[in-house]
């Protein structure tokens, strides 16, 4: 381990100092009644006790919980058994591939779970064509992929509790295997291996997000803390690279009674909503608040909790720019596309489509950090 902000990985697991892991345990099923699974290659079933054995069953299989343990097809196995594909062998759980360990289990609520173990270079392989484009620019995906490795170094253990590190969605990153992944990803993801981005001698927390609409967001902004104390490659940056993007202006419609619907619900507002107005903005232009009122009074809702409620799809960030009320209804005028925080990838893929290489991407969403390799 050559970079010492991943010491901080030891000293926040157990206040020792060790080396952070080169694998990561991504849950790919969780909680479900069953999974359809298909071997294709040489497969080994390991048991907690070690024993082995081959896979026979060809074509797709199921597996469904059992009492005190699991059924895979006929086969009778514990509460937690490990599939193991030979080198160039996978397993198709539904319709992506995976060649990591598959580590089956038994959840308390007679549910079954997949989790895969899997290398980490391995597993950014995964992330990268699900979060972005594979076919853009390669040094955009190279950004990507610096910040993709630094984001699971630092959400490693995350879901601890539940017995995995990360999950398959946008909880943390979309990951689907080998689904998706071709030459440009490849090349991505070796010609950065083992490279993370800094912050003083610490492992930096990244984020990213598809369009910021001229300007990345403060991370406390999103998130909670003191906008001052953010470290300074995520206090945000103008950022005129993405003005060309499909996603830099949009506009959504929305019913009155959708409205009061959806923030009855989410944002526990009660009463009918009569108008909504749009509150404080913070430096970087994103909405903090939205005043709404209801009945005889207005209330106060966070644009984030307004966002969740109506749907992040449709409305795709809280940088909204004007709001005009219609005859039945209330139209949103907005900018960019997600959170905000960190790299702007649309940003990202003009910049590379202009010639600036990764490095020149991250320095320019992430100021002053720095870029290290775990060895």
């Amino acid at each position: 381990m050559t970079f010492a902000a991943l010491v901080l990985w030891a000293a926040a697991a157990a206040g020792a100092q060790t080396a952070a892991p080169s694998r990561v345990q991504v849950a790919i099923v969780r909680g479900a009644v069953s999974a359809a699974l298909t071997a294709v290659g040489g497969v080994e079933v390991v048991e907690p006790d070690g024993r082995r054995r081959a896979l026979e069953w060809k074509g797709l299989i199921r597996l469904r919980p059992r009492e005190g343990g699991l059924r895979l097809a006929d086969l009778r196995l514990p509460s937690e058994t490990r599939l193991v594909p030979a080198a160039g062998a996978r397993v198709r759980v539904g319709p992506d591939p995976y060649e990591g360990t598959l580590i089956l289990r038994l959840d308390p609520g007679q549910t079954v779970s997949i989790i895969e173990d899997v290398p980490m270079e391995d597993y950014l392989l995964g992330v990268l064509p699900n979060e972005m484009n594979p076919d853009w620019p390669l040094e955009a995906l190279k950004a990507q992929a610096v910040v993709a490795r630094s984001f699971a170094y630092a959400n490693l253990g995350r879901f601890k509790k539940d017995g995995f590190d990360l999950t398959a969605d946008t909880r943390t990153q979309v990951y689907r295997g080998l689904s998706g992944v071709n030459e440009n990803v490849r090349a991505a993801v070796r010609q950065t291996r083992g490279e993370v981005l800094g912050w003083k001698g610490r492992l930096l927390r990244t984020y990213f997000h598809a369009c910021c609409g001229g300007h990345t967001e403060n991370a406390a902004e999103v998130w909670g803390g003191n906008p001052a104390q953010t470290p300074q490659p995520l206090r945000g940056v103008v950022d005129n690279w993405c003005r060309t993007s499909p996603q830099m202006h949009w506009s959504a419609y929305f019913t009155w009674s959708d409205l009061t619907a959806a923030l009855e619900e989410n944002a526990s507002l009660t009463g009918t909503l009569k108008s909504l107005r749009l509150g404080r903005r913070d430096a970087a232009g994103y909405a903090c608040d939205f005043v709404a009122r209801a009945g005889r009074r207005d209330v106060r809702v966070k644009a984030a909790e307004v966002r969740l409620a109506l749907g992040a799809s449709d409305l795709k960030s809280t940088k909204i720019r004007r709001l005009i009320a219609r005859k039945k209804g209330l139209e949103f005028y907005g900018a960019g596309s997600g959170h905000g925080v960190g790299l702007c990838q649309w940003g990202a893929r003009r910049q590379a489509e202009h010639g600036r290489g990764y490095e020149q991407i991250l320095r320019f969403y992430f100021p002053g950090a720095t870029l290290s390799v775990v060895e």
